[in-house]
C-alpha cells in the first residue's frame, strides 16, 4: 500500500469512480491543427499521462465555435465530422486505465480577431488589458447568447457521443462563462447583467443545455476562479455563493483555481509564488457544498497533495504542470520512487511561455514530453567511450541519456558537486526550487551509471587520456565583460561574485544590466539592506523573463524602495566611487558607489572545446548549452538530450 493512501484512494464524481484522486488538469499544448482536430502528437501525449497512472485527464480547453478561439493551434470540437479524432483519443486513455474528460470554452473579450478573424465580442464592451488583446470587444445580442448556450450544448453532446466520460465548464480565468459571471466584465443591464442573480443567468443555462444534451448520468465540471484578484472582480465570498447554485443546477464537481488574464500570474503561478496558492480558495468552497472539489494551484508534491485530501481541503487533486514534467508522477509517488520524479519547479519555460508563439509546448527539464515518440530512448546500436565535460544541466543530461542507450559515460566537472549555473541561480531570492532540477538530474546520473568525477578540470591531455570515442563539451559560459573604462577597478564584480556569495554588496551598489539576471541580483542585494541603482538601456526591465515570471518580478521590484530603475541608460565609465551615465544625451555624475555589479550576459566558455577541434585528433566533438551559445537551461538540457540521443 502507498504511503499516501488518501491520494490513490478510488474516487466518484456523479456515477464515475476514478482509479485515484488525481487529476490532470485542462492544459493547452499548440498540439491541434488549425482547425483544433486532435493530433498524434496529442494523443501520443496524453496516452503517457494515462499509462503514467492519472486517474482522470481533463483535456485543454477546447472551443466550441472557432469564432472563440483564443489559438491558433488550440483544441476545438465545433463539428461532428471531428467525433471521429476525438474518439481515438478517448480510447487510446481508456485502453491505459484512466477516465477522460474534455473542458469547453469560448474566449470572449480573451479572443482577438488575428486569430479568429472576427471582432472580439463578450457581455460587455470591456477591453481586456494584457498585450496581445487590447481590442474593444463588442457587446453580444441576446440571441448571439441564445447561440452559444447552444453551442456548449453541441460540443458536450459531441464530447460524448466520442466517448467522453464528462465533461467541464470553463467558468474560470477571464473566459467567456467566467465573463458573464464577473462585475469586472460584466456591465450589462438587462437580463444578463446588473445584479449578481443576473450575471449567473448565462453560466446556469449552459449548465442545463448541457445536462439536457447529455442526459443526467453524465458528470458536469465547473471550473470557477477561487478568487479573480483584481478590482472589481470576482471575490472569495462571492464564488462560494456561485458554486452553490451550481451544486443546486447538478453540477457533479467544482474545480477551484484563480485569475483571469489581467491576473494571469495567479492562473499559471511562476516559481516564487507559494505552493498550493489556492488551497485556501478551495477549503472555503468545500466547506459550502456537498459536491466533490477540486483544487488546482502549484502541487507537485505527493506528500503535501495527500495532506490537502486528509485535511479535507479538498476531494480531488487537479494537476497540470507536476503531470506535463513527468506523467509518471502518480506511478512513481505510489511505489514510493521520488527521487525518480522529475519535478516541476514553475519555471514556466517550456509550457506556459511557449503558448502565445504556436511553438508545441514541451518541458524545460523534461526533453520527452510532447516528444514522446521522436525522442524516445533506444539503445545504441554500438557501444562508445563518452566523455562529457560540465556537470551543469546539459551536460548532466546528456550524460544521463547516453548512459541509458548503453554507452561508457565519463561526466568530468571542475567544481565540487553538479549543478552548474543552477549552482548559483538558485541564491536568488525565490529561486531555490531550482535545487530539485539540480537533485534529480544528478540522482538520475548516478543511477544510469555514469561515472562522475567531481573537482576535475579538464585539459586537452586529460581529455586524450580519458580515450573516448566521442566528446560532449558543456563547459557553459562566463559572465561578459563589456568594454566600458574602469570595469578592471576592485570594487567591479559579476553577478556570479554576489549570487555565489564570493563578495558581500556594498552600500550603494550600481547593477549595470535590468535583464532578468540583473534584476534578481538588485533584488537579492536590495533584501540585505544595500541601496541599488538598477540600469539597463532598454525601455523596461526584465525583457526576457517569461511573462508570468517577469510579472511577478515587476511587482517587487517596482515596490522596493532601495531600487532606483534608470531605463534607457548606459554606463559611460567607472570610477573609483562614481560612475558617468549616459540618459538620453544627457550625462550625468552618480557619487559615493562603492560596488559596480556586471549583469550584461554571458560568453561561451568554449576555450577546451576550440583546442580539441583544432587539433584535430578526436572523431566526435559536440558543444551543447551555453558553450555553444548562451541561453537558458531548456536549451541546456534539451541539446545535451539530443546530442546523446544520436551518438
Amino acid at each position: 500500500m502507498s504511503q499516501y493512501e488518501k491520494l490513490f484512494e478510488p474516487g466518484t464524481i456523479g456515477k464515475m469512480r476514478i482509479r485515484n484522486r488525481i487529476i490532470s488538469a485542462p492544459m493547452e499544448r499548440n498540439y491541434a491543427d488549425a482547425y483544433g482536430n486532435v493530433t498524434q502528437k496529442y494523443i501520443d501525449n496524453l496516452v503517457a499521462k494515462a499509462a503514467g497512472g492519472v486517474g482522470l485527464i481533463i483535456i485543454e480547453a477546447t472551443y466550441v465555435d472557432p469564432l472563440g478561439k483564443g489559438r491558433v493551434l488550440e483544441l476545438g470540437l465545433y463539428d461532428d465530422r471531428q467525433i471521429p479524432g476525438y474518439r481515438r483519443l478517448a480510447e487510446a486513455v481508456h485502453e491505459q486505465g484512466a477516465k477522460i474528460g474534455l473542458e469547453l470554452v469560448y474566449g470572449g473579450r480573451q479572443s482577438h480577431s488575428n486569430v479568429t478573424g472576427v471582432q472580439a465580442h463578450g457581455p460587455s464592451p470591456v477591453t481586456c488589458t494584457v498585450p496581445g488583446y487590447f481590442e474593444l470587444p463588442r457587446e453580444l445580442e441576446i440571441d448571439e447568447i441564445k447561440a452559444l448556450v447552444r453551442k456548449f450544448a453541441e460540443t458536450a453532446r459531441r464530447s460524448k457521443d466520442a466517448g467522453f466520460d464528462m465533461v467541464e465548464l470553463h467558468c474560470a480565468h477571464g473566459y467567456l462563462i467566467a465573463q458573464f459571471m464577473s462585475p469586472y466584465a460584466n456591465k450589462r443591464t438587462d437580463d444578463y447583467g446588473g445584479t449578481f442573480e443576473k450575471r449567473l443567468r448565462f453560466p446556469l443555462e449552459v449548465i442545463a443545455a448541457v445536462r439536457k444534451a447529455c442526459g443526467d448520468d453524465f458528470p458536469i465540471a465547473c471550473r470557477v476562479p477561487g478568487d479573480e484578484y483584481i478590482d472589481g472582480g470576482l471575490t472569495p465570498e462571492d464564488v462560494i455563493v456561485i458554486a452553490k447554485r451550481f451544486e443546486e443546477a447538478g453540477v457533479d464537481l467544482i474545480d477551484v483555481s484563480s485569475g483571469i488574464y489581467e491576473t494571469a500570474f495567479t492562473i499559471v503561478q511562476p516559481m516564487g509564488m507559494p505552493l498550493g496558492c489556492n488551497v485556501h480558495l478551495a477549503e472555503g468552497i468545500k466547506a459550502a457544498v456537498n459536491v466533490p472539489v477540486s483544487i488546482a494551484g502549484r502541487i507537485n508534491d505527493a506528500a503535501f497533495a495527500d495532506s490537502i485530501l486528509k485535511e479535507g481541503k479538498s476531494d480531488f487533486i487537479s494537476m497540470a504542470r507536476a503531470l506535463h514534467a513527468d506523467p509518471q508522477f502518480p506511478n512513481l509517488s505510489r511505489e514510493g520512487k521520488l527521487d525518480d520524479i522529475c519535478m516541476c519547479i514553475g519555471c514556466n519555460q517550456g509550457c506556459i511561455d511557449m503558448l502565445g508563439t504556436m511553438v508545441p509546448v514541451f518541458c524545460a527539464i523534461n526533453p520527452l514530453v510532447g516528444r514522446e515518440r521522436e525522442l524516445a530512448i533506444k539503445p545504441a546500436e554500438r557501444k562508445k567511450r563518452v566523455v562529457v565535460v560540465g556537470g551543469g544541466p546539459g551536460g548532466m543530461s546528456a550524460a544521463r541519456v547516453a548512459a541509458m542507450r548503453g554507452h561508457d559515460v565519463s561526466l568530468y566537472e571542475k567544481g565540487p558537486e553538479l549543478g552548474g549555473q543552477l549552482l548559483w541561480a538558485r541564491k536568488a531570492l525565490k529561486r531555490g526550487e531550482l535545487e530539485q532540477c539540480i537533485r534529480y538530474l544528478a540522482t538520475q546520473v548516478k543511477k544510469a551509471g555514469v561515472d562522475v568525477h567531481l573537482n576535475e578540470e579538464m585539459d586537452t591531455a586529460k581529455v586524450y587520456e580519458a580515450k573516448p570515442d566521442v566528446v560532449i563539451m558543456a563547459t557553459g559560459a562566463l559572465p561578459y565583460i563589456p568594454f566600458i573604462p574602469g570595469t578592471d577597478r576592485k570594487h567591479v564584480h559579476t553577478y556570479l561574485d554576489i549570487l555565489s556569495g564570493k563578495v558581500e554588496p556594498g552600500k550603494r551598489v550600481l547593477v549595470i544590466g535590468g535583464k532578468l539576471v540583473g534584476t534578481q541580483v538588485a533584488q537579492l542585494i536590495s533584501s540585505k539592506g544595500s541601496s541599488v541603482i538598477l540600469t539597463e538601456t532598454s525601455p523596461a526591465v526584465c525583457q526576457d523573463a517569461g511573462g508570468r515570471t517577469k510579472w511577478l518580478l515587476l511587482l517587487s521590484v517596482q515596490r522596493d524602495t532601495n531600487i532606483d530603475i534608470r531605463l534607457e541608460t548606459s554606463v559611460e565609465r567607472i570610477n573609483d566611487n562614481s560612475v558617468i551615465l549616459q540618459s538620453k544625451g544627457t550625462a550625468e555624475e552618480v557619487r559615493d558607489i562603492d560596488m559596480v555589479v556586471l549583469c550584461l550576459g554571458a560568453a561561451s566558455d568554449n576555450r577546451l572545446a576550440d583546442e580539441l577541434k583544432w587539433e584535430g585528433k578526436l572523431p566526435e566533438i559536440h558543444t551543447i548549452g551555453d558553450c555553444s551559445l548562451p541561453r537558458k537551461m531548456t536549451e541546456a538540457i534539451y541539446e545535451g538530450y539530443v546530442t546523446a540521443l544520436h551518438i
